[in-house]
């Protein structure tokens, strides 16, 4: 009996502390290496998605003026939901809550100045500088 214990256990296939051990040590290794590096390329991703977003807020802008400017005239009014203003020169907001942007306009109605903020970024564009702030690289 005690000689088929001592066969069994020779016979049998596994893994002893020390190598599962090491194994784990190497894998702990590698991802302390591979952290910093996927937190750029989250952050990366991040800020384009701010560029993206304001960009598409810019565009959605400047078309709802164009679509409401009354020739001739200084006077327009934008829907709610992309922000309001009662005549060409005034700043366009958004009320309260994320993400929120601020335009400034020229007489004719032109967007001279445009800045977004999704909470954690910000993303301003200008015709002569094109896009800046903190979500640019």
């Amino acid at each position: 009996m005690l000689k088929r214990l001592r066969e069994n256990r020779k016979s049998k296939k596994g893994f002893t502390l020390v190598e599962l051990i090491v194994v784990i040590v190497i894998i702990l290794v590698l991802a302390a290496v591979m952290v910093p590096s996927v937190t750029k390329y989250v952050a990366k991703a991040n800020k384009a998605n701010c560029k993206a977003d304001a960009a598409t807020t810019l565009t959605q802008l400047q078309v709802n003026i164009t679509d409401n400017y009354t020739e001739g005239t200084t006077a327009y009014t934008l829907p709610n939901t992309i922000g309001n203003a009662s005549k060409a020169t005034d700043h366009i907001t958004t009320a309260s809550g994320n993400p929120t942007y601020f335009a400034t306009l020229d007489s004719e109605g032109t967007v001279t100045k445009f800045s977004y903020q999704n909470g954690k970024y910000t993303a301003i564009w200008e015709p002569e500088a094109g896009w800046t702030g903190t979500c640019m690289d």
